[in-house]
């Protein structure tokens, strides 16, 4: 409650004082008369998955995704996207906010909303990543893609300095799983039937992006919430998440990095309660680079080799009395070739291994077309 009150007010404040420019410009708008405009975009992948080890092949068209937005004036927008997944068998409302723009340092923005954690969850187009599946980090220590209803606040007070702070329906603890981490646990905005619950307590999540320079990005993130949003968990676990990232592009070379941390607070209530084996703390991280031949070659077209190779454990440290699952401690090695015939379009092939602490190892071979729009 008292972190609900402090950004309440923190958001007032904030209004107050930009209202006033506000004002002035809508003023200036009305006697011009008003704009609006519509736009489309989309994006889409086929992936080819082929396992070493006798598993079965896989063709999956994986995603198909459209999206409107409309801009009721120049500082009111509505943008929404909804994925169509598995040829259709399964749909997804990405995202659905309204942004109120003030000015460049304070704006606002509400609705259903891509969860500022990390480099990807809120920018995962396939032709903006190498490899044709996501990195594993970023499926089960950050669960993209992750959404959340909410409001906040973004903005760049200052030239490339910028930010989100959004205060968000918080993560169901009964979700989390020792497989994939808080994946099962995002509430996706949906307070229907089915899932009434994922509006009881909230959370606060944070992002800073800086840009020192052309070709060099730094990124943070921080997520803290409560989790039990309806069974009333003894202890009243709650999810801390901490995470940091650096891309560096220069002379056609891409290095990324990223590390993120998930402390779950009371982690043996949840257990208690659902009969799970979840961590206290869960840790990922990767290296990679890659190198875009378009650019030695001075050609339209982009063939970009590349390297990464990433740890995920979602069992790093237990609550006392468990066992971590040693299968769920992995190191993944990936490379490949992406071909972009334009910017728009990616052909991409690599090969996957993933080593376990209990002794898997698993070999795979993908291929993939992506495109967007």
């Amino acid at each position: 409650m008292k972190k609900g009150l402090i950004l309440a007010l923190f958001f007032t404040v904030t209004m107050v004082f930009a209202m006033k420019g506000w004002a002035m410009e809508m003023e200036t708008e009305s006697a011009e008369g008003g704009t609006s405009k519509l736009d489309m975009h989309g994006y889409g992948e086929l992936h080819y998955n082929i396992p070493r080890d006798g598993g079965n092949s896989n063709m999956d068209l994986h995603r198909m995704v459209w999206g409107v937005s409309y801009e009721f004036s120049d500082r009111i927008s509505l943008h929404t996207e909804v994925d169509f997944e598995h040829s259709a068998q399964a749909m997804e409302l990405e995202f659905a906010y309204v942004d109120f723009l003030m000015n460049p340092a304070v704006n606002v923005r509400a609705g259903l909303m891509l969860m500022p954690v990390g480099p990807l969850n809120e920018y995962h187009e396939p032709v903006l990543f190498y490899s044709v599946e996501r990195p594993t980090v970023q499926k089960v220590i950050i669960p993209t893609t992750w959404q959340e209803g909410g409001a906040g606040i973004f903005g760049s007070p200052v030239e490339g300095l910028q930010y989100r702070i959004y205060m968000v329906s918080g993560l169901a603890g009964e979700g989390f799983r020792a497989k994939d981490g808080l994946r099962k646990g995002r509430g996706k905005g949906d307070g229907g039937e089915k899932n009434p619950q994922t509006g009881e307590k909230l959370a606060i999540v944070a992002r800073l992006e800086y840009t020192p320079a052309a070709g060099y990005d730094l990124g943070a993130s921080y997520y803290n919430g409560k989790v039990d949003q309806v069974n009333n968990i003894a202890g009243d676990p709650s999810v801390t998440i901490m995470e940091g990232d650096i891309r560096m592009r220069m002379s056609g070379l891409d290095f990324q990095a990223l590390y993120a941390k998930v402390d779950i607070d009371d982690a043996n209530q949840i257990n208690a309660a659902f009969s799970k084996n979840i961590a206290e703390e869960m840790v990922g991280w990767y290296v990679e680079l890659a190198y875009h031949l378009g650019h030695l070659l001075q050609t339209e077209w982009d063939l970009v080799p590349f390297y990464r190779i990433e740890e995920a454990n979602t069992q790093d440290v237990m609550p006392a009395g468990t066992t971590a699952d040693l299968q769920y401690d992995q190191e993944i090695t990936t490379y490949g070739l992406a071909f972009f015939p334009d910017p728009q379009v990616a052909i991409k092939v690599d090969f996957q291994n993933v080593e376990d602490a209990a002794g898997g190892d698993k070999d795979q071979y993908d291929l993939a077309v992506a495109y967007m729009f």
